[in-house]
């Protein structure tokens, strides 16, 4: 999953939550989300067969027992040029990634590059800023943009140059889907006992962000969870959200998929199926309610092409996968293991992997993998992570920024850049330097 705001994650939402704590008493993180702290960016994915769709099923994994320590230590290669706090991560392929990190003693977000797997980073921001917006398409072609407003800059050859773009607005969500053709979406949160969501632009660019052009938005209410597999085609996940309280559902229902199939000249707007375990639950002059699961929060999309669609439903009694492989028509629920979900990451339509927080053992975070598409999970490690940024590139290897105390995206919480090279089984610590 790329999101390194999707994850790093910490942008369109940022008002939500301001919201929530400004009428509630600030709860236990891993219990009471809000919606996702940022969206979710996917990197263009690979179009690999529609898996047959079959009944729900959950695997049943054998429990691990946690290894000695908490993030296995590799060779150290040198002690690091400068120091670095790594906020997320995405890796292109074996050798070539991106990721965003507090570099120095200064707490400054900036963007990094690697060309040797992860063990040496190369500073390569345009220029000196606090660079929280990130987007990264490939290894060669990336944008990036600042909190406080002012011009975004677009990468053509791998951070070696920089050059402005149009202001993204500072907190947008944005997807491209080549080189030149993207989509932005910038709103607003509001409310104190629910979630209002106003969308204020929605807008397509066909010269890679030097122009927008301003199109209809996905009509009707709601957190709009939005994903953009091509462009002329976009698809939205809009859903209504209580204020959070531990145990109390605050899902609102109905939810919807609204799709675009002509560059958002118009919207088709379904309502989607229930899971089969859910039952509604009114709530007095509130409305209606996700019951039998406790607090909720979507992940969306987990996976984007032109033919298969993926989201993640994630709560603290039960959670589920939904797929699609008809456009958003008809949808197959699969479930998932239950607990608030910290991260998950698809590299095909079939293989991915889950990081969940434990519903009985909070902070505990759960690493499953599957490989039928989500319609069963086995659990790779009881990881001990609070948070977790995952990126892998094939079935075998990945990396990690794993987080121990609190969310990665918090400044104050304590991390590591890790890496497997067995699915996920097991995890080393990268002594990475971080020159200038």
């Amino acid at each position: 999953m790329n999101d390194l705001s999707k994850g790093t994650r910490t942008a369109l939402w940022t008002v939500l939550v301001a919201a929530q704590v400004a009428c509630v008493p600030a709860p236990t993180p891993r219990l009471t989300p809000s919606p996702s702290t940022a969206p979710i960016h996917t990197r263009p994915p690979v179009n690999n067969p529609t898996p047959t769709p079959t009944p729900a099923v959950t695997a049943t994994p054998s429990p691990l027992v946690p290894t000695a320590a908490l993030f296995p230590s590799a060779t150290p290669t040198s002690t690091p040029f400068v120091p670095v706090t790594f906020r997320s991560i995405q890796m292109m392929d074996l050798e070539t990634g991106w990721a965003v990190a507090d570099v120095g003693s200064e707490d400054e977000t900036h963007v990094l590059r690697t060309a040797d797997g992860g063990v040496t980073w190369h500073e390569v921001s345009p220029v000196d800023n606090d660079f929280i917006g990130s987007f990264f398409l490939d290894a060669r072609t990336a944008w990036t943009w600042a909190w406080d407003g002012g011009p975004a800059w677009r990468t053509q050859d791998g951070g070696q140059s920089w050059a402005p773009v149009g202001d993204f607005g500072g907190q947008p969500d944005l997807g491209f889907v080549d080189s030149q053709h993207g989509w932005k979406l910038d709103a607003e949160s509001w409310g104190l006992s629910f979630v209002q969501f106003d969308i204020v632009s929605f807008s397509t660019t066909q010269d890679g962000g030097m122009t927008w052009q301003e199109i209809n938005p996905p009509p009707d209410r709601g957190v709009a969870f939005m994903a953009y597999p091509s462009a002329q085609m976009a698809w939205a996940l809009r859903a209504g959200f209580a204020k959070t309280i531990e145990g109390v559902p605050n899902l609102g229902i109905p939810f919807h998929i609204q799709t675009t199939f002509d560059g958002g000249v118009s919207w088709i707007t379904r309502e989607m199926p229930l899971p089969p375990e859910a039952f509604r639950v009114e709530r007095p002059y509130e409305g209606a309610y996700l019951g039998g699961s406790g607090n909720c929060d979507f992940i969306s999309p987990v996976y984007s092409s032109t033919a298969i669609w993926k989201l993640a439903l994630t709560c603290e009694r039960h959670s589920w996968m939904y797929t699609s492989a008809n456009q958003g028509k008809t949808w197959i629920i699969s479930d998932m293991p239950a607990g608030l979900g910290a991260d998950i990451q698809f590299i095909s339509a079939s293989i991915g992997w889950l990081l969940i927080g434990d519903p009985y053992e909070s902070p505990e975070g759960h690493l499953y993998q599957t490989t039928d598409g989500g319609q069963s999970w086995t659990l790779l490690k009881r990881t001990g992570w609070t948070d977790a940024r995952l990126s892998f590139v094939d079935a075998q290897t990945g990396w990690a920024v794993a987080c121990t105390d609190g969310y990665c995206y918090q400044r104050e919480a304590e991390q590591a850049l890790i890496k497997t090279t067995d699915g996920g089984q097991t995890w080393q610590i990268l002594e990475s330097q971080v020159s200038p």
